[in-house]
């Protein structure tokens, strides 16, 4: 029987999934083995005929901040040079907690022009505030805070988030509404995972990967306009790799697939 699991803001589904696989944080478990240090994983964005640019997320190491363990990830996003109305750059970095995924501390940059524009936000648990802060040339020009009402991804964790949520679920169907935050707004994004098995293809490799399907909806709009309904694969196995996604944006609806996956070995699922 299918299970359908509603987990508000998710933190209670890892809090009581994790008490039973984790102890302190820093032994290994099968979440552990899912996200390990030097992965780097690549994406290429195709809007109709045309390919716009890549997505690179790459989990540095696993450390700690404010005292605790914690996922140091690091994401770079370019456009191709010479693709009309799309121009973006930008360095993001993530410490996210070890044991929830949800952020402890965030920086990225992005070019505008000439310039880069910085931006941080710093997750005050205590206050329970977000330090929101943007800067150009050592120069705040922007200062926010917001409430911290509970832990939130941002889109490097979320994307390992996802990752363990799919190996906690076991093949199972879950509905999931996950906490995340986009510059200075404090959202959700609804989806369920593991509606169906089915095959799907990737640049990455030459053979069609066996993978779980997904679909949902981003209440926001975040990164290069990034909105409502999308649908994505991952890989059926446990690794639970991100396959494809199909996703509503500036432009339209664009298509990001698997380009390239560097830093462990590997052997996807071939459909059977």
């Amino acid at each position: 029987m299918l299970l359908s699991l509603r987990v508000a803001y998710s933190l209670s589904f890892f809090n009581g999934l994790t008490e039973q696989l984790q102890t302190a944080g820093w032994v290994s478990t099968p979440a552990d083995s899912l996200i390990q240090p030097n992965e780097e994983t690549t994406y290429e964005a195709s809007y109709l005929f045309f390919k716009i640019g890549t997505a690179k997320f790459h989990l540095i190491e696993k450390t700690s901040y404010d005292g605790k363990p914690a996922y140091k990830i690091v994401a770079h996003i370019d456009s191709y040079s010479g693709i009309p109305f799309v121009y973006y750059h930008a360095v993001y970095e993530t410490y996210a907690d070890a044991r929830t995924l949800m952020c402890l501390f965030t920086f990225n940059r992005q070019k505008s022009g000439d310039d880069w524009i910085h931006t941080s936000y710093s997750f005050n648990f205590p206050d329970k505030e977000i330090e929101w802060k943007q800067t150009k040339d050592d120069k705040v020009i922007k200062e926010d805070i917001l409430p911290l009402d509970r832990g939130y991804t941002d889109g490097l964790s979320f994307y390992y988030f996802v990752r363990r949520a799919c190996l906690y679920a076991d093949g199972r169907r879950t509905n999931l509404t996950i906490p995340i935050i986009s510059d200075t707004v404090l959202s959700t994004v609804d989806m369920t995972i593991n509606e169906a098995r089915e095959p799907c293809r990737v640049p990455a490799f030459d053979f069609p990967i066996d993978s779980y399907r997904m679909s949902g909806h981003i209440n926001f709009k975040g990164t290069f306009g990034v909105t409502g309904n999308f649908t994505g694969w991952i890989s059926a196995d446990s690794l639970e790799v991100p396959l494809k996604g199909d996703l509503q944006v500036i432009l339209g609806n664009i298509v990001v697939k698997l380009k390239d996956i560097r830093g462990r070995e590997w052997a996807p699922p071939r459909e059977e």
